[in-house]
């Protein structure tokens, strides 16, 4: 075959090539080699190992809704099956309105740490809450006056695991997801003025934010969309949707380069007389 023919490739057979391709890592996740960022292992640093003590009460807080679901659910998947293995309580709530799709998400990805929780004894889902900054503010004086039952109707007084639980100082960190500033909410409302453990989880647009309040020491740790999901993945040990995202991501580009490189001996070929192989 004439290498000036590469040149011409029908670019069909490329997009086939492509499909097949980016198969693979949906059918099994590849986990290319990634590097950790600092602000990724300083989060599960601190969600795991000496940082956590059996019995501390956290907080997942749900900010982002389905559209965000690539970005910041596996790292929520993550830090959820980290704080259970911790043997730590857990809270989930959300500001963001289609928070019970989220959680129901939840308990598939994590099917099998929950398996193994009692709801209302190791962890209990408040639901959704209002108010923005306001109703943030309001939880760090009285949890109960903004969730006077959790989201399936059960009295916060009858929920074991909240007997000891009215406010701010009762909670030993905040895990907040976001699309928007809901972490700064946290941060401006529970970790400035009363200390508290405070990580963030956020979408890749809102690293810019998120990195210098991990910087400053507001953030015990961040993670970035999708890849620092990827990344929590591999801390872990349970490689996962963010993985399958970033190994499709890199197939694809590494197919663009290939393709490139391909075009470009095709058209030199053509340049220096169709020379053949």
């Amino acid at each position: 075959m004439s290498l000036s023919k590469l040149a011409d490739i029908d670019r069909r057979v490329f997009y086939w090539i492509l499909f097949i391709a980016l198969m693979v890592p949906f059918l099994s996740p590849i986990g290319f080699p990634i590097t950790i960022a600092p602000n990724t292992q300083d989060l599960y640093d601190g969600i795991t190992g000496d940082e956590v003590d059996p019995g501390e009460v956290w907080i997942i807080q749900f900010g982002y809704g389905v559209s965000a679901w690539s970005e910041c659910h596996p790292s929520v998947t993550v830090c959820t099956k980290a704080l259970f293995r911790e043997d730590a309580k857990i809270i989930f709530m959300g500001i963001h309105y289609d928070v019970e799709l989220t959680y129901n998400k939840l308990l598939d990805t994590c099917s099998e740490d929950f398996a193994n929780k009692v709801y209302g004894e190791d962890y209990v889902f408040l639901g959704y809450f209002t108010g923005g900054e306001s109703g943030v503010a309001q939880m760090a004086s009285d949890i109960k006056s903004v969730f006077p039952q959790d989201h399936f109707g059960k009295p916060y007084d009858d929920i074991p695991m909240l007997a000891d639980v009215e406010d701010v100082h009762d909670i030993d960190g905040v895990l907040s997801s976001d699309t928007g500033d809901y972490g700064g909410h946290f941060m401006t409302q529970w970790q400035g003025p009363y200390g508290t453990k405070l990580a963030e989880i956020g979408i890749a647009m809102n690293a810019s934010t998120d990195l210098p309040r991990w910087q400053a020491g507001n953030f015990f740790g961040v993670t970035n969309g999708s890849r620092g999901g990827a990344e929590l993945e591999i801390l872990i040990g349970e490689l996962g949707e963010a993985t399958t995202a970033m190994d499709s991501i890199s197939v694809s580009h590494l197919l663009i380069v290939i393709a490139i490189i391909l075009a470009n001996i095709g058209v030199i070929t053509e340049k220096l007389g169709g020379g053949k192989e």
